[in-house]
């Protein structure tokens, strides 16, 4: 009991079902992507799309977590470091900037305040991998690059750019179903400000202490090919 009292034990899921792996895959419950199903290949893993990202956290605590709560403010795994850093009455690191907060508030239901504005990189499907693919802010999402990750039937959707962005208002469409038409005033009224987030992303990316280090010729991280050995990758068949 005494040792429960102490341990915060956490569980989240890294990313969505691998949809090419068909019925071993899983489910993307009501994250569908329509919008990109529509036009072939995949809206689940490796992809933006809520499907590819959004995944559950478990969070027990005892005496600490309030049981049986479910919380729909918006976080992200970025807030497991700060929020270990806090709990441990630690202080980050002052000449670094990073993306995650303290959470600790909404995990003890003091605080249903979460991040107002998510950024989301590719992750292996269309476009160059790392680079900002959809933001979020607050119920809006807005996608740059879609389409590049293979569905179950082998297809894979053709990479478009979309400039404007689409636009998703996962208030009223969590299937990611039908973008906002670029000529209603809801479009124009939640453009600018995606706009300006998105600008403050790039700046903070930009202008942050950025690792520089090479590690490709070190011999202690060589890629080793011991077929015996459980941690070698051989790039070639043995």
């Amino acid at each position: 009991m005494q040792r429960k009292q102490f341990s915060l034990s956490t569980m989240q899921g890294d990313n969505g079902p691998w949809s090419e792996k068909c019925e071993f895959a899983g489910s993307v419950g009501p994250y569908t992507g329509m919008w990109q199903r529509k036009r072939d290949g995949s809206s689940a893993k490796q992809t933006t799309w809520e499907g590819g990202h959004r995944v559950p956290t478990i969070a027990y605590w005892a005496g600490k977590i309030p049981a049986n709560v479910t919380s729909h403010v918006l976080l992200s795994a970025l807030d497991i470091f700060p929020t270990l850093v806090s709990l441990a009455n630690a202080s980050l690191p002052p000449h670094r900037r990073f993306d995650g907060v303290d959470i600790s508030e909404v995990l003890f239901g003091q605080s249903n305040k979460g991040h107002e504005v998510l950024f989301h990189p590719n992750s292996g499907a269309a476009g160059k991998y790392g680079n900002l693919q959809a933001l979020r802010l607050n119920q809006y999402k807005a996608f740059y690059v879609t389409g590049g990750a293979k569905a179950c039937d082998g297809s894979i959707g053709q990479e478009e750019h979309h400039h404007p962005p689409l636009i998703f208002n996962l208030q009223h469409d969590i299937q990611e179903q039908k973008p906002l038409d670029i000529k209603s005033a809801e479009y124009h009224a939640v453009l600018p400000m995606i706009s300006q987030a998105l600008l403050g992303i790039l700046q903070d990316i930009a202008t942050d202490n950025v690792s520089i280090a090479d590690y490709s010729h070190d011999p202690a991280v060589t890629p080793c090919c011991n077929p015996q050995h459980l941690v070698c990758c051989c790039q070639s068949p043995y």
